[in-house]
C-alpha cells in the first residue's frame, strides 16, 4: 500500500496516490484500452483499477507491479514523475509502498528516466513473513545488496541467504521471494529492464 506516514515526509501520501492516479489513467489511454482489458490483464478487479485511476485505493506493490507489468512499463514508473536536471531524494522523502502482507517495504531512490530502464529502492523487511515477487519483464535483471540483517532472496528453488555487504544478481523474469532472517534488515534493490 502507498505509505501513508505524514511525519517527517515531504511527499504527501494524497499527493503519491494521485500522481500514481494520472499516471495509469495516461498509460492505459496511450494504450488505447479499456478500464476492463487493463484490469483483466493485471488480474485485479475493474473497481479496483477505477478507484486506482480516480486515487481513492491505496494499492499495494503487488497490486502496482501487476499494473506496471499489464501496461508494459517499469514499476518505478507509476510512482516517479518526470525527472528534473538534478534530482535530490531526502531521507524519508522517497515514493514508499508497503507490501499487502506488510513484509517489505520499498522506497524508489531512482529511476534513470521518466520512461525507466534501471530502478533504484531501499527495502526494510519484517522476518517471520515473506514477499513473493511475481515474474517482472522478460530478461529483467534484479541486484540485492545487503546492509543490515540477513535475507533469504532468490528465484524459486534458488534462493541464497546474504549478510550484510552480500550482493546476489538474479532473473527478475520469474517468480522469486524476499525472506528476512533476522530483524532490521534492510537491503538496496536495483532492477535492470531489457
Amino acid at each position: 500500500m502507498l505509505d501513508d506516514r505524514t511525519e517527517g515526509d515531504v511527499l504527501d501520501p494524497g499527493e503519491l496516490r494521485q500522481r500514481v492516479a494520472g499516471t495509469v489513467r495516461d498509460l492505459r489511454a496511450r494504450s488505447g484500452r479499456s478500464l476492463a482489458d487493463l484490469a483483466t490483464a493485471a488480474g485485479i478487479a475493474k473497481s479496483t483499477l477505477h478507484a486506482i485511476e480516480t486515487g481513492e485505493a491505496n494499492p499495494g506493490i503487488e497490486t502496482l507491479w501487476s499494473l506496471a507489468r499489464a501496461l508494459g512499463v517499469p514499476f518505478g514508473e507509476l510512482l516517479e514523475p518526470a525527472t528534473p536536471a538534478v534530482r535530490v531524494v531526502r531521507a524519508g522523502e522517497a515514493p514508499q509502498v508497503v507490501s499487502e502482507s506488510g513484509a517489505m517495504q520499498a522506497h524508489l531512490l531512482a529511476a534513470t528516466s521518466h520512461r525507466a530502464r534501471v530502478e533504484v529502492y531501499s527495502l526494510a523487511l519484517q522476518p517471520g513473513t515473506a514477499h513473493d515477487g511475481q515474474p517482472h519483464t522478460d530478461g529483467t535483471i534484479e541486484h540485492v545488496l545487503v546492509i543490515a540483517g540477513e535475507l533469504q532472496v532468490g528465484p524459486g528453488g534458488a534462493e541464497v541467504i546474504l549478510a550484510p555487504g552480500d550482493l546476489a544478481s538474479f532473473s527478475g523474469d520469474r517468480v522469486h521471494g524476499y525472506r528476512a532472517l533476522a530483524e532490521g534488515t534492510e537491503a538496496v534493490l536495483v532492477i535492470e529492464y531489457p
